[in-house]
């Protein structure tokens, strides 16, 4: 089991992997009444005032693929977003979503479960640091019917390089 702790008003203190190019998908894509899709990239645009969401389903749920395996040790979740006066459901408290890394989009994406998220705190970033978990994959989970939003999300990891080397064998 990984130790997860929550530390509200924190940034994580080391480098966070960039995440604007990397894939993501989610399980709905909410429209507001203007017609904007707020798709998962939203999340992870470097824009902190766009905001991916989903519709109201059970259950919701957000996902990143960071394109190789990564040493994963803090996530950073910023719902601050004060453009929200189109949505028509713009809740920006996820409490009770999980977070989850992992190898495989199996199950969603949820086999290894690192932590659960009690609160948010508005006004400012939260920051999750749990004890180093290894995965490809970082997967929110919001497992009631309502609205998963996520206006900023960064990733502190280090990438894993794995080098395989010929074996020499000795005569």
């Amino acid at each position: 089991p990984h130790r997860f702790i929550s530390q509200r008003n924190a940034f994580c203190n080391t480098q966070d992997v960039n995440l604007t190019e990397k894939p993501s998908s989610q399980s709905s894509t909410f429209i507001d009444d203007n017609q904007t899709e707020h798709t998962s990239e939203r999340a992870h645009d470097g824009d902190p005032s766009t905001c991916s969401q989903t519709e109201e389903l059970l259950p919701s749920w957000w996902r990143i693929d960071l394109q190789g395996v990564y040493n994963v040790s803090c996530i950073t979740i910023d719902n601050n977003n004060n453009n929200n006066n189109n949505n028509r459901s713009s809740s920006s408290d996820i409490s009770g979503a999980q977070i989850y890394v992992g190898f495989s989009r199996q199950n969603n994406g949820t086999n290894n479960k690192v932590g659960n998220i009690t609160g948010v705190t508005e006004g400012v970033p939260d920051a999750y640091k749990l004890s180093p978990a290894l995965g490809r994959y970082v997967t929110v989970l919001l497992p009631m019917t309502k609205p998963l939003r996520l206006c900023e999300v960064n990733v502190t990891a280090t990438q894993i390089i794995c080098i395989l080397l010929p074996l020499v064998r000795s005569s």
